[in-house]
């Protein structure tokens, strides 16, 4: 079956229990999500898994409540003893941790605690902290709630030495500097607190923001800082003199720096080089994201002190595994202290997840190779087309020539504005839409009302967000391996039926 296709209210793809994308077809359901309306919600059954309950952890979740006789508590499933201890750390009084083994912990509240709930749910969410799909099938299955385990293709013998082999030859590190994570948040988030531990015994208390981060990215800096540190942004990665400006103005107070490269949503490239040369100068750490165009067309470690990244994306090329990345640069003047906080921080993958992942990481090279052509052969073409307003796409940048690892690398993003009303094109594109990239399976999403709806609903939001250069109303494009050609038509038709729109208001 073609995925350029419509798909239906809350259909996943893959067609798998643990895919991680779930279609939300039109404006109105994107709306409708944000806003928690029922119509939508009863139709995902499951979703990007740290931000819809999948129904495996939800039922796992109520059965443990119910065994413990938990009356009138709500709960979380949490893996780990450091996981546990920090939820408690950041939501204070109120909950409670029962540890179910040693590797899993309930931690639960009073269910009409709604204030402590949103908070327990947000750390989850922001961390990467809760359990995947798969280990609650496991759950299921080992508390005779389920028969049997969804099959699926995995290496079952070694999974660790593949992953670890083939991700250290991609960043281009020895395998002992790589950890693999729960997510890829799990990653951002051991990453930010092994250099917040380090900065913190030096005294130094500021940190830096370079461009627009992915959500929850930004949520960590602004709420896991310690009494005393602050947070500052620069939105703007193109103006390196700038940058360095306010790096240098921080002097002995700054404590990290933290990019995406490229950046989410609008592909923008920093000069890495000038940045992490200004910022090791006076004394801070860099933390570099290459998500968005992924370790297999970006090299970035020389600049990184510690790189994060998630491999739900491009490396998990069917869109079915949470799993995430982080890299410590042996180079860095702080390699050993990074080292040595990271692992006390760092979430271990689910051993089902890594397996999964370790037989579609012998497919992803292939695949992100066609995802990279098709994406250029697109960008190219939606950039002369009269209803697209802007193209942003990291293979048009003379600086992404910097930090490419071949020639004509760009990544499977593009970022496009348009001519027109958003709805009238979102909602006749037939391809999957729904939250996350790098997926073998073209996908689309309306990025700032999925991540920031807050933003995109106000006036003062939309004014802000246009005035660091971000269109609040951009779609975020994913290319994957269809044929070019079908790509093209399918991304034609919809435009067709914007233009007449236009023409006929």
């Amino acid at each position: 079956m073609t995925t350029l296709r419509h798909y239906s209210l809350g259909e996943p793809c893959p067609l798998s229990p643990h895919a991680v994308v779930s279609s939300l077809p039109t404006m109105a359901d994107v709306c409708g999500y944000e806003e928690r309306e029922a119509r939508v919600l009863n139709a995902l059954k499951s979703g990007y898994p740290r931000f819809v309950l999948h129904a495996f952890v939800a039922e796992i979740t109520a059965y443990f409540l119910e065994r413990e006789h938990l009356i009138g508590r709500d709960g979380v499933l949490v893996p780990g003893e450091r996981a546990a201890q920090d939820l408690i750390y950041y939501c204070g009084r109120g909950v409670v941790v029962l540890p179910l083994d040693a590797s899993l912990s309930l931690v639960h509240f009073d269910v009409a605690d709604r204030v402590l709930a949103q908070r327990v749910r947000k750390f989850v969410q922001h961390t990467g902290y809760g359990i995947t799909s798969r280990q609650a099938e496991d759950l299921l299955v080992a508390n005779g709630l389920r028969d049997t385990l969804h099959v699926e293709k995995i290496v079952s013998e070694g999974a660790q030495v593949v992953v670890e082999s083939e991700l250290s030859a991609l960043i281009g590190c020895a395998t002992r500097d790589l950890m693999i994570c729960a997510s890829g948040m799990s990653a951002f988030y051991a990453g930010f607190r092994s250099v917040q531990a380090l900065q913190s015994s030096r005294g130094r208390t500021q940190w830096l923001q370079l461009g627009w981060l992915y959500l929850d990215s930004g949520c960590v800096l602004e709420k896991f800082l310690n009494e005393g540190e602050s947070l500052d942004h620069c939105y703007d990665v193109s103006d390196t003199e700038a940058l360095i400006a306010r790096i240098e103005a921080s002097g002995d107070a700054l404590a990290g720096v933290v990019i995406e490269c490229p950046t989410n949503p609008i592909v923008q490239v920093g000069d890495l080089e000038r940045i992490a040369e200004v910022v090791r100068r006076v004394g801070g750490a860099v933390i570099v994201d290459p998500t968005i165009a992924s370790i297999y067309n970006v090299d970035v470690l020389p600049y990184a002190d510690v790189l994060v990244t998630s491999l739900t994306k491009y490396a998990s090329c069917e869109g079915d595994v949470m799993i995430g990345a982080i890299a410590f640069n042996v180079n860095s003047p702080y390699y050993q202290e990074l080292m040595v906080s990271g692992a006390r921080h760092c979430q271990a993958p689910y051993a089902r997840d890594l397996a999964r992942l370790a037989y579609e990481l012998k497919r992803a090279p292939a695949v992100v190779a066609v995802m990279d052509r098709n994406a250029r052969v697109l960008a190219e073409y939606l950039s002369e087309h009269p209803a697209v307003a802007k193209v942003h796409y990291a293979g048009f940048s003379e600086r992404f020539a910097s930090v490419a690892k071949r020639s004509g690398a760009g990544g499977a993003m593009i970022t496009i504005e348009l001519n027109g009303d958003l709805a009238s094109f979102y909602d006749v594109l037939e391809v999957m839409k729904g939250p996350s990239f790098g997926t073998e399976y073209t996908l689309v999403c309306p990025f700032m009302y999925l991540a920031h709806y807050d933003l995109v609903t106000s006036k003062q939001g939309r004014v802000f967000l246009r005035s660091i250069g971000i269109e609040p109303d951009l779609i975020r494009i994913s290319v994957g391996v269809e044929p070019a050609e079908a790509i093209i038509e399918t991304f034609g038709r919809a435009l067709a039926r914007l233009e007449q729109r236009v023409r006929s208001v």
